[in-house]
C-alpha cells in the first residue's frame, strides 16, 4: 500500500509527588546511578484522549461490519460490497458491474462463497446493487447518512483490497472528510485496487458510503454518498440500469488494471477459461475457452481466482508468458497485457 492512515498511542509520562530517590553503589570503581520513581502518571494530554478514543472506535467499526463486507468476482476481476439487508441486498459501485453478466459470485471473509444476481445501476453516480439469494438471515450493516457529516470527521473505510485472499479479512483503513462534491464524499482513507463498492462508514458504525475512484491524488478518495442509493432505490431494486461512468471511474478505483481479457470458470479446480473477450490480449495470442491457464509469469498457477490475482499484479502493457494446457497439449505463449 502506498501510502497508510496511521493512529499513533502514546503513553504518559511517569513522575514523582516528592523529590526523587538515588542510591549510590560503588563496585570496581564504577559508579551507579539508580533513579527510582513512583509509579504517579501524568493526566494524558486531550489530544492524546481524543486520539485513543478514535482507535477505540475504528475497531468497534469494524469488528462489528468486517462479516458483511464481500468480495464480487465476474470471472474477470474483483470488487467489493456490502450487505445492507438481512435477505442479502449488496451495494457496491455500478463500475464493478460488468454489462453483460447477470451473475457473480461473492465471497466471504471466512472463505466461503455464494451466488449473486445482477439488479440495476446508476452510473452517473456509479451506484450498483446486487441480490444474495436462499437465505434470510446474511449479516448485514446499519445503514446512515452522509449529509450529517462534518469536514474533518472521522471515517473508517474496509474492502477486499487487491481482491479476494482467502484467510485475510478485509483490510480497515481510516480517514477524515476533505469534501463534499455533490454525490461524492472526499476522503483520505485510502482505497487501493480491489476496494471499489467497499463500504465507508462513520465512527458510529453506520454505512454512509460507497467506494468509487481516486481524485487528483493517492490521498483524495471518492465515495458515492449513501444518499444516491436511497433516492434509487426502486429503480436499483427493479433492475433498471442508466446513465455513464466519468472517466475517472471508468477502469478501477485507482490505478490502471491490467486486462488479458479472458473469463474465467470460479467452480472449476483449474483456471480453466469459459470466456474470450474478441480484440483482447487472449484473442490476439490465439486463447480459447477450455484452455487451462497453468503458469502466469512465472506463477503456478491453481484456480481460476488464482489468475485473476495474477493478472491484477500487473499494469497495461506489461509483457508476461503464459503457459496454456490445451486438451493435455502443454503451449507456451507471450502476451502484452492491456
Amino acid at each position: 500500500m502506498r501510502h497508510r492512515q496511521a493512529m499513533e498511542c502514546c503513553s504518559g509520562y511517569h513522575r514523582s509527588h516528592r523529590p526523587p530517590c538515588f542510591f549510590f553503589l560503588g563496585f570496581g570503581g564504577a559508579l551507579f546511578v539508580l533513579h527510582l520513581l513512583a509509579a504517579t502518571a501524568f493526566p494524558q494530554p486531550p489530544a492524546i484522549t481524543q486520539l485513543e478514543k478514535i482507535e477505540a472506535a475504528i475497531q468497534n467499526v469494524a469488528a462489528r461490519n468486517r462479516d458483511a463486507c464481500v468480495a464480487i468476482s465476474d470471472g474477470v476481476g474483483f470488487g467489493s460490497g456490502v450487505i445492507v439487508s438481512s435477505d442479502g441486498l449488496i451495494l457496491t459501485a455500478g463500475h464493478v458491474m460488468s454489462t453483460d453478466l447477470l451473475e457473480y459470485e461473492v465471497y466471504f471473509s471466512n472463505g466461503k462463497s455464494a451466488n449473486a444476481r445482477r439488479l440495476g445501476r446508476n452510473l452517473d453516480v456509479d451506484s450498483g446493487m446486487i441480490k444474495l439469494d436462499g437465505r434470510s438471515d446474511w449479516p448485514h450493516v446499519k445503514i446512515g447518512a452522509s449529509d450529517d457529516l462534518e469536514q474533518g470527521e472521522w471515517l473508517v473505510s474496509l474492502g477486499h483490497s487487491g481482491g479476494f485472499e482467502l484467510g485475510r479479512k478485509p483490510p480497515v483503513r481510516s480517514g477524515r472528510l476533505l469534501a463534499v462534491k455533490g454525490h461524492q464524499l472526499i476522503t483520505d482513507a485510502v482505497l487501493i485496487g480491489g476496494d471499489s463498492g467497499g463500504p465507508l462508514f462513520n465512527l458510529a458504525g453506520e454505512l454512509v458510503g460507497i467506494h468509487s475512484s481516486i481524485g487528483d491524488a493517492v490521498s483524495q478518495n471518492r465515495h458515492a454518498r449513501i444518499e444516491e442509493f436511497l433516492r434509487d432505490w426502486d429503480r436499483l431494486v427493479k433492475g433498471d440500469s442508466w446513465g455513464q461512468l466519468p472517466p475517472l471511474v471508468s477502469n478501477d478505483s485507482t490505478v490502471p488494471k491490467a486486462e488479458l481479457g479472458v473469463r474465467v470458470d470460479l467452480e472449476a479446480g483449474r483456471a480453466k477459461i469459459n470466456f474470450v473477450k474478441p480484440g483482447s490480449p487472449a484473442a490476439r495470442i490465439g486463447l480459447r475457452s477450455n484452455d487451462v491457464v497453468i503458469q502466469f509469469d512465472g506463477e503456478i498457477i491453481t484456480d481460476g481466482r488464482h489468475l485473476i490475482r495474477a493478472v491484477q499484479k500487473h499494469v497495461p502493457a506489461d509483457t508476461c508468458f503464459i503457459k496454456i494446457d490445451r486438451n493435455d497439449e502443454i503451449l507456451n505463449l507471450e502476451v502484452r497485457l492491456q
